[in-house]
Order: C-alpha cells, then structure tokens, then sequence
C-alpha cells in the first residue's frame, strides 16, 4: 500500500459534547458553504470528502474538523479505489489537505458536496472526468468488501454491509430498493409525551413545534437506500397558519351562538374555501419534506381542486354513493399527478375501474359483516356490539389496504416505480392490536402504535429503481438548481394538516 492512500470519510456521527446544529454552522462557517449544501453533506450517510491523502496530511484534516464536532476518520483505501479521485469536497475543504500533505496531484474541479456522484448506495463521492466506469466498479466492490469483513455476522450492520456487497449492478440496471423505519416506540413516547405536556402549559402555542419534532422523528427515521428522509418546515410558520385557524373557528363559534344566520353562513364560507386549504396544505407539506437535499413539491391548480374536493364528492351524495369512487380516483389523480421530486413529476396510472372493485369489496364486506352481526344478536344479543366493532374494523382494514396497494402499485417517479404489497391478515391484526393497546392504555400507547404502522409501511412499500438514485437525486438537484431554486416562502402557511 502507497503512503498516499488514505481517505477522509464522515459518516453523519458527532462527538460527544456538541450539538448537531452548531456543528453544522461550524462547518459552513469554516469552509464558507452556504446552509442548503451544509444540510446536504450532512444528510448523507457517508461522505468521502477526499482520497489519496497521505496518513499525516489525513490526519491534520481530521484533527481540525474533529475540533468543530464532527467525528471524521482516516481509512486506509483499497489499491483498486486509488484510481478513483474524489473531489466531493469544495476547495477550501481540500486546499488543507493539500498542503498538509505538501506533495498532492492537482485537485479536480471543484464540486460542492451537492454535486457528487455515489460510488455506493452508501457513500457520496465525485469521480473526475477521467475516471472510468471500470475503476467505479472496483472502487465499489472493494469498499463494500471490507465493510463486510468488518461487521460482525448477526447484527443489523451485517445485514447492510451483506446488502451492500452485492454484486454491483449497471448503472442502468433494475433494482428492488426497501424503504426502512429504525424508530422506537419508547424514543418516540418522550417526544409525544414532553410534546403534550408543553403544549398544554403554553395554551397550544408550543403545537406548532410539537408537529416539527413529531415529523422530524418520523421523516429522519424512514430511509430509502440508506439515505433518511428530512422536514424543514418553520415552526413559525405553522403557529400563524394555525392561529389563523383558531380564530376563524373562533368567529364561527361566536356567530353560531348569537346569530345562527350568520353561523350558517359562515359554515358555507369555511366548506367553500376547503379546496384552497388543501392546496396549501399538501404544498406546505411537499415543500418541506426531501430526501438526500432534494425537496418535493405540489403544482396543484386551485381550479382542478375544487372539483376533485367539493363538486364530485357532492356529485357522489346526489347519486347515493355511485360516483364516490370515481371522486376518490379524480382525487388521487391529482394529488400525486401534481407531486413531484425536484423537478420530476409523479404520475398516477391507476383506472377508475379499480377504484370501483375496490368499492364493491368494500361494500361486499359491510353486508356481510351486517348479516353476520344480525344473525349473532338473535342468538347472543350480549355479543352483538362486539361483532359489530369486529366486522368495522375488519371492513376498515381491507379498505385501507385495497387504497394502499391500489395507490401505490400505479405510482411512478419518472423511470422509477412504486410497489406495495399490503396484506389483509398482517394488516388487520396491526390495527386490532394498536387500537386495542390505546383503549385499554387509555391513549398512552398511541406512540408504539404510530411507530409499529410506520414501520409496516416501510416493510411493505418498495422502489424499483430503473437507474441509480444518487444519479438520479444529484440530477434532480442540477434541474432545480437550472431552473433558478425552490420558490421557498411561497408556501409558508400550513393549516393545520
């Protein structure tokens, strides 16, 4: 092995002693990077910010950044990956190094940590122009090699690393990519429970940042090809658009009580602006939710709402429920085929005919269930309410998993699809023991149950991937970026959703 070949890896991990946020304004600090690049390295689960360094040269750079909080190491790099350079690092992150190292080969153009290229699913680097998909290919089988020889068998790290070393695929190759939840249910009660007790003794105000925390936990911890997903939203922002909200139910109360008229009138008021609210919503949620520094966004037309959300549900009371399924659809149609990733439409493929025999299971399920549940009155009265509960629950949970896997199945990301695979029985018995465990806890389990249905979404939910995600999210961000950034404040309210 040559003195120069060593690498600076950072893997997300912060020393003890700091908090995350003041190391991330270290960072952009002491390299000049404005934050939305900041977010982006350290969104990463591994970052390479540079290759080829000596252990002396590595060791100085390590040093100066472990003196900010981030816990950065030296590894040494196979021989085969010495032929890819990285240059994941802006300039004045590797201008250091360079001189640390006193005799470096000239550094590549610069690239931000927000332009780079994987060389694994895990690990974000940049080749130069000259490196060779052959050199990439080795690079890649060597590292996941040693990371399996590293990880002890039997432990979650194995499994990654036992994924992660499989055989390298083309880059336009088809691949299944698991969604994962890593999220504890007693982790997630102290956020709930501190987020409860705050928001009472601050009358409802502290709400708005108990949502940001709630989605925090939850986004950070679902991950697609080991990369977490992120909220961004101002917990200002939420905290107006929900004393908007107060106060306009306040004044509808108000009239309601005094001047009924007036109350009716409003009511209509409220129902005619709900297309509006959901526009805003689903923007604001979409705008401040992205995966691997790339946001997601809604180009829904309030025009296209209105029908979607008022006229065909009321088409679907006036024709005693036939044309429900066909709103549902019309609704699901616009609110995917108006979502997109970066720059990159989704698109909703499912037919209304699908919707209907959803509609009729559905509908199948509830007689049954009714002449079920008549026919145990007569010979158990006392058991009846229970076998009314039971046939709800279990129509409600052949629905929802219908929706899920009709949804979901017909979803695609430009090349790229979405794939489900809900089950009936494993579904049903989520619900029944979620809600049993809330009833019988009296709501103190309803942390453990949203963490346990989290998490059978993520194992149930896939991606086939047509081509590779990093290649992919660093094409989405070169898109936006092109086309002049995010329109950020645009959608600064949210409702309340």
């Amino acid at each position: 092995m040559s003195e120069a070949n060593y690498a600076l890896v950072f893997q997300g991990d912060i020393l003890e002693g700091f908090e995350r946020e003041q190391v991330m304004q270290g960072f952009g600090e002491l390299f000049g990077l404005p934050a939305e690049d900041v977010a982006k390295v350290f969104g990463h689960p591994r970052v390479v910010f540079k290759r080829n360094l000596t252990h002396a040269a590595a060791s100085t750079f390590r040093d100066r950044l472990q003196r900010i909080g981030m816990a950065v190491s030296v590894d040494a790099a196979p021989a085969s990956a010495a032929a890819v350079a990285s240059a994941a690092a802006p300039d004045r992150l590797r201008e250091p190094a360079k001189a640390a190292a006193g005799s470096a080969t000239p550094a590549s153009p610069a690239a931000t940590p927000a332009t780079t290229t994987a060389t694994t699913p895990a690990t974000t680097t940049a080749t130069t122009p000259a490196a060779t998909s052959a050199a990439t290919s080795a690079a890649t089988s060597s590292t996941t090699s040693a990371t399996s020889a590293a990880t002890p068998p039997g432990t979650p790290e194995a499994a990654m690393a036992s994924r992660a070393a499989a055989p390298a695929r083309p880059a336009d190759g088809i691949r299944v990519v698991p969604f994962t939840f890593s999220g504890d249910g007693f982790e997630f009660f102290r956020i709930w429970i501190v987020n409860i007790l705050l928001s009472i003794v601050t009358l409802g105000v502290y709400s708005a940042w108990a949502k940001v925390r709630t989605q925090r936990y939850l986004h950070g911890n679902t991950r697609l090809d080991d990369s977490s997903f992120e909220y961004l939203a101002d917990p200002l922002r939420i905290l107006k658009g929900r004393l908007i909200a107060f106060a306009l139910l306040v004044v509808y109360m108000l009239a309601d009580q005094f001047v009924p008229l007036l109350g009716a009138v409003l009511m209509l008021a409220f129902i005619a602006i709900l297309p509006w609210v959901m526009v805003r919503g689903i923007a604001f949620r979409n705008h401040n939710s992205a995966w691997r520094g790339v946001r997601f966004g809604f180009d829904g037309q309030l025009g296209e709402a209105y029908k979607v959300f008022l006229l065909w549900p009321l088409l679907g009371v006036l024709s005693v429920g036939l044309l429900f399924p066909y709103a549902l659809a019309r609704q699901q149609r616009f609110i995917i085929g108006n979502s997109r990733y970066g720059t990159t439409p989704f698109a909703f493929e499912a037919t209304v005919r699908s919707f209907y025999m959803a509609f009729l299971a559905l509908l199948g399920v509830m007689l049954g269930g009714l002449a079920a549940t008549a026919l145990i009155a007569k010979v158990l009265p006392l058991a009846a309410p229970v076998a009314s509960v039971a046939a709800y629950l279990f129509a409600f949970a052949l629905f929802n998993v219908k929706l899920a896997n009709l949804t979901y199945n017909n979803t695609a990301l430009g090349a790229h699809r979405l794939a489900a695979d809900y089950r009936l029985g494993s579904y049903a018995a989520l619900m029944l023991t979620n809600t049993l465990g809330i009833v019988l806890t009296l709501g103190l389990f309803y942390p453990w149950a949203k963490v346990r249905s989290a998490r059978y979404a993520a194992e149930h939910i896939e991606l086939v991937a047509d081509s590779d995600l990093d290649e992919f999210a660093a094409a989405a961000r070169d898109e936006v970026s092109a086309l002049g950034g995010e329109i950020g404040d645009l959608f600064d309210v949210d409702m309340g959703f």
